[in-house]
Parts: structure tokens; sequence; C-alpha cells
């Protein structure tokens, strides 16, 4: 039996009170997903499906079971993955120069800046914005709308009917599972803590737009689109990637001064474990969208000054999904200054985009194995787990942090459960790790929009994974599980149950099923 170590530094507070997408870093994804936005994941629908189809079908994509002691190479995301982030410190910050930006550049008013926990229930990832209507969505995994706000008004049914039809489908459901992708005009989905404080903002300006327009009784009509851009001006404003480096847009330049305020140092049971996995000529790669100079700042944050000798080969601004499908030449990073294009790929280097068979040759030739398996680490179902998974046929494990919020079964076998006084209280054997703050499960279960992977009656005995992201997930993850924290307490021989061919499938999950699904 082993043993899920509970931190020292839990910070709990005993109060009952009760954060665009990176993830990739705040930084990344953001960058990725936001400034990304205009062409998001650059590649078509077209290309995707076609891709789709010359790849394995998914039904038999997964391996019956996930042993990490069988790989060769082992990649990392940064933000979410390797660096866990103390959210509600990063929701507010975000929140505040998302709002800064709106009010002092775009002229919105002043009463968006009210207190962020007032409106949590829309720090809520996998939300769909109808940029067209101005509807907040949550989806099920058959396309029906399960729950609707305007702003953040609550949707009658009669209203989601009028606006949607009689059987309340959305059209774009099927298309956003098989291609896992933005529309640039006419939805957003909210993938990461990163962007879901733009929802928020969005929302409340939306509250606002439509109060103005009822007090003086005006019959002019709102134009969401360009809300919703000015909201993307503001996180395309904040999670550039030069803002480190010139300390403006004011997410950097804060978490830059103090960032042990932000995010957590990876504990020694961690360091150990990705040690253990560069044994026996193995090769462990870093892959995030953020770029170096953050990136660097957060590695030596969390893991030390010594953080380089943790990975073979330093890869940043990935742009992922793209780093998958494009073919982007890499570049060499030197001092954080981008140089000259290059295919000689060397140990320990630090390299800017890229593509994932320029990698995979690298990794061939440093484990000396013609085709290496490899395994990715990520917290981002739609720029970690499936372009590497549908492009790259890599296995993939993610990073799920609602599953420490609302607690999971230990019922795998890999941890051992002890009572302990200090340890989280349990409700019906549901266990919560001490990385997760009573603060940050307020913010990361919402009462408005229900639990991330499924929804219906919360003490129904026959409960399936039926929303949208729960399909996602089961596809184009192998295993899915809280945090890495977890991982580096199992033996790396042990054999994890993956996910399976349906689209309710739970048994990837470990050391046991969200609380939800209980």
């Amino acid at each position: 039996m082993f043993i899920i170590r509970c931190l020292s530094r839990c910070r709990i507070k005993k109060h009952c009170c009760l954060s665009l997408g990176t993830n990739e870093s705040v930084t990344t994804r953001q960058r990725q997903g936001q400034i990304n936005n205009n062409t998001q994941h650059v590649h078509s629908a077209a290309r995707i499906l076609t891709l789709a189809a010359q790849r394995r079908t998914m039904s038999s994509g997964h391996p019956s079971t996930i042993c990490l002691a069988d790989y060769d190479a082992y990649g990392f995301d940064l933000d979410h993955t390797l660096a866990k982030y103390k959210l509600v410190e990063v929701f507010n910050l975000t929140y505040s120069c998302i709002t800064d930006f709106l009010v002092d550049k775009k002229g919105y008013d002043a009463s968006i800046k009210s207190d962020l926990f007032k409106y949590k229930e829309f720090i809520c990832k996998g939300l769909f914005l109808d940029m067209e209507k101005g509807h907040i969505l949550k989806i099920a995994d058959d396309g029906k709308i399960l729950r609707a706000t305007h702003g953040t008004r609550a949707l009658e049914t009669a209203e989601v009917q009028a606006a949607y039809g009689e059987d309340q489908i959305w059209k774009h459901a099927e298309t956003v599972k098989k291609t896992v992708k933005n529309s640039n005009t006419t939805f957003r989905f909210f993938e990461n803590y990163f962007d879901t404080p733009g929802l928020v903002a969005m929302a409340r300006i939306i509250d606002i737009e439509e109060k103005k327009i009822k007090d003086s009784k005006s019959t002019k009509r709102i134009d969401y689109t360009l809300i919703w851009g000015d909201v993307l001006d503001s996180l395309v404003h904040i999670y550039t990637y030069h803002n480190f480096a010139l300390e403006t847009g004011g997410f950097f330049p804060t978490l830059k001064k103090n960032p042990n305020k932000y995010v957590e140092k990876c504990s020694d049971d961690i360091k150990k474990w990705l040690r253990s996995l560069k044994q026996d000529g193995r090769c462990v790669f870093l892959l995030t969208s953020s770029f170096s100079d953050f990136g660097s700042c957060l590695l030596e944050t969390i893991l030390g000054d010594d953080w380089e000798s943790y990975f073979d080969i330093n890869i940043f601004y990935a742009r992922k999904p793209s780093f998958f499908t494009d073919g982007h030449a890499f570049q060499r990073i030197e001092k954080h200054s981008v140089k000259e294009p290059t295919k000689n790929l060397v140990k320990g280097g630090f390299y800017y985009r890229g593509n994932e068979r320029e990698l995979t040759k690298f990794i061939a030739t440093l484990t000396g194995k013609e085709n290496p398996k490899i395994v990715y680490f990520g917290d981002n179902i739609c720029a970690d787990c499936f372009p590497s998974k549908m492009y790259a046929d890599w296995d993939t494990v993610l990073l799920l942090e609602e599953m420490d919020a609302e607690g999971y079964a230990c019922d795998d076998g890999t941890v051992q459960q002890e009572d302990e006084p200090s340890q989280k209280k349990r409700r019906r054997g549901i266990e919560h790790s001490s990385l997760v703050t009573h603060e940050e499960m307020e913010y990361l279960i919402s009462d408005v929009w229900g639990p991330f992977l499924y929804h219906g009656p919360e003490g129904a005995s026959d409960k399936v994974m039926n929303t949208l992201w729960g399909s996602v997930i089961s596809q184009y993850s192998d295993i899915t599980v809280p945090s890495l924290e977890y991982l580096a307490g199992v033996p790396l021989d042990h054999k994890f149950e993956s996910f399976g061919a349906k689209s309710d499938a739970t048994g990837g999950f470990h050391p046991g099923k969200p609380a939800s699904l209980l």
C-alpha cells in the first residue's frame, strides 16, 4: 500500500468562506489561447478531422493499463502541472489586471472591479460563451444545454428553447468534441484558470450594459461580440510574453516581484520522482508554451537553482497545440533571446517553438530507441492531451485540479488511508490532499454550474460522466490524476487502469473516481 503524503505546507484556514488558457501558463496558453485566438489553433476543423482519420481510432487509442516504468521519455507542461499555482491569489491578480485594462483603456464601468469572490461561480472551467447572444452555457456529452445564463442571470428553460430550439441542443457540440478547437467568431470555451477570470469580466459587463439599456428604456441592441473582443484584448495585454522582460501588463511584473506568493514549491517527493525518471538512459523534457524568462523564474522558484538538471531538453513558447501540427523550426534561446533556427538539438539546450517530429528524433538519439515510447503530463485537455495523443500518438496523463477540490475516492490500491486528526474531513470516504485549500475549494466548486464532469441529481445511485468535457477527457487522456504529488507517491512500476472506449468511462481516474461521480 502506498501513501500520498500530506505536505507540511498546508495553508488551510478555519473559516467558511465561501482564476487564459493557458495552462500552460497563464502566459502561455493565454498567449496561446488568446494571442492565438485570432488564428486559434491554426489547423482547421477539416485538417483535424483528416488527421484524425489517419490516426488510430480512439476506440483502440487507450492501452489497457499505463505503467510509467515502461516509457523511454517523459514530457512535462509547466503551468498548473509542474508549477502548482496558489489559485485564489492568481485569480485575484488576473481579474484585477483584466478589469484595470477594461476600465482604463476601454472605458467600461468601474463597478466591474468589484470583489471577485462575489462572482466566483463564474471561475468555472469548461463553460462556453455564445459570442452572438451573450449567453454562457454548460454542455452535455450529447450536446444538450444543461444550464445557461445571460451575463450572470440564470436563463429559464423557455428562454433557452427560444434561443436554441425545443431540444435545447447546442449545434457546435459535436465539432468541439472532434476538433477540441475554439471558434474565432461564434463561441469561446474557457479551458484553464488563466482565462476564466475573463469570463467573469464578460458576464459582469453584460449585466451592466443590460441594466443601462433597461433603465434608459433604450431599444439599442448590444453587440456582445464587440464586448468579447475587448475582454480578449485585455487577456492578450496582460499575458503577452514580452511583458515579463518589459515589466508591463500588470500580471508578470507582480508575479516576478514575489513568485512565492503565487506558486507552490515542489516537494522533495516530486523532486526525487523526477530524478528517478531519468535513470537507465531515459529522457525527461520540458515542453511549455511559456517563454523562457517567465518559465525559468517559475522553475527556479519551484525546483531550485539547479532546476535545469531535471530536464534533458527545454522547449519554451511551444505554442501548443501547433507544436504538434505546424512543423515550425526550433530556434536556439540564449539568455532569453531567440536566435537562429536549428535542427541540431543538443542535450540541455533551450529552444523556442519547434515541432514534435524533430523532438522525437532527438529523443530517439538520446535514448537509443528507434521508436521511443513517450508519455506527456499536462493540465490542459485541449492544448496538452488532445494534440499529443491525436497527432503524436503519445500517451497522456491529465492533471485535473477539480478532482482535489471536490475530493475523490481512494480505491485503486495506490493510497494508504490514514486516520489522522489533521486530515481534511471525509465525506463518504472522500479524500482531499493538503495541496488544495478551503478557499480554492470555494472557487472551484460551483453551486451555479455544478460539477465539471457530471450533471444531475447529487444523490443518484447510477451516476455517469455526462458532460462534454468528461467525454473529451476520457477520450484523450489515458489516466487522470489530481496532481504530480500523488504520482510521486506511487511506485514507478505500478500498472494504472486507463480509460476505456466509452465516452462515460471512469476507470482512468486515480486514485479513484472524483466525488461528483460517486
